[in-house]
């Protein structure tokens, strides 16, 4: 007990010490006469606002818990109680309803909390769902990937419409594809008829195989758009990326003869040549020097 004949308070860390347990450690009071001076000085100018709307509030913690995350886990975050939390979502009791109000630092704590903090085993489902699709492109149909990946059959499916997945599922799914993107579907008992279903509905789709990631990467990554990605490139953008794959058959073993047979004679042989000498002795020919 305190010498007010209070309870002690529980914590230290607001206003709520001294104005329902009068608490006078010094800290305390200094912290509560800060405030009741903002809020004279702010009252006098007309601009003391101390509560706002908690229907933000409530819309950001329905989203949280759409997402996996808790109220107690917002509250954990945010340092506040659990039912202080839980009060803009449901009548706590018949004497305390729902709020319809909240302090702006309140509001500010709450408002600032993200998917992420709240469930970290959760991760963007965008690299799964593409892996998924692509593997359709080559007449995998989602229900066949079921045991490649450790889930029920009619579950496959159902992780290409969620917006997050675990990332025990999504890294899963990633050994899945590698294992999977350069075998037929056939050689693994999926009749012709049911592949060519899985093709038909993946071009429908307008879903991209792996060799259109292979070529673009990014398959992770949520702000690639691949229909921006895959407009007509211009002059410096297609050169660059026959740059790109001439070192890369130059590095698997491929002489200069062999490349521009690869590339359907997209590239001259001395282009050719002249790319893989600049790779293999790490100097770009001066074509200042050659043009005089």
């Amino acid at each position: 007990m305190t010498d007010t004949g209070r309870r002690d308070a529980p914590h230290h860390r607001n206003l709520t010490c001294v104005k329902e347990y009068g608490c006078k450690r010094p800290e305390c009071m200094e912290r509560n006469r800060a405030y009741q001076r903002n809020r004279y000085r702010r009252m006098g100018y007309g601009t003391w606002e101390p509560f706002v709307d908690a229907e933000p509030i409530r819309q950001h913690l329905l989203n949280l818990k759409a997402h996996g995350v808790s109220c107690a886990q917002v509250a954990e975050i945010t340092g506040l109680y659990t039912a202080t939390v839980a009060g803009f979502l449901y009548d706590l009791n018949a004497s305390r309803p729902r709020k319809r109000r909240a302090t702006r630092e309140i509001a500010q704590k709450i408002l600032a909390v993200t998917p992420d903090q709240g469930s970290p085993h959760l991760v963007d489902s965008c690299g799964t769902r593409r892996r998924l699709q692509a593997l359709a492109c080559l007449g995998w149909p989602m229900k066949a990937l079921g045991p490649y990946i450790g889930v029920s059959p009619a579950t496959v499916n159902r992780l290409t419409l969620q917006a997050r997945v675990s990332r025990a599922t999504a890294k899963a799914v990633e050994r899945c594809y590698e294992q999977l993107r350069s075998q037929k579907p056939e050689s693994h008992g999926i009749t012709p008829s049911t592949a060519r279903k899985a093709r038909n509905r993946a071009e429908r789709e307008g879903w991209l195989d792996p060799d259109w990631w292979e070529d673009y990467g990014r398959i992770d990554d949520p702000t690639f758009d691949p229909g921006n990605a895959d407009r007509a490139l211009n002059f410096h953008e297609r050169a660059r990326l026959r740059r790109e794959e001439i070192i890369h058959l130059a590095w698997v073993g491929h002489a200069p003869e062999q490349i521009v047979d690869r590339m359907g004679g997209e590239i001259s042989i001395s282009t050719a040549r002249q790319v893989v000498q600049e790779w293999r002795t790490g100097r770009k020919r001066d074509r200042k020097q050659v043009a005089a």
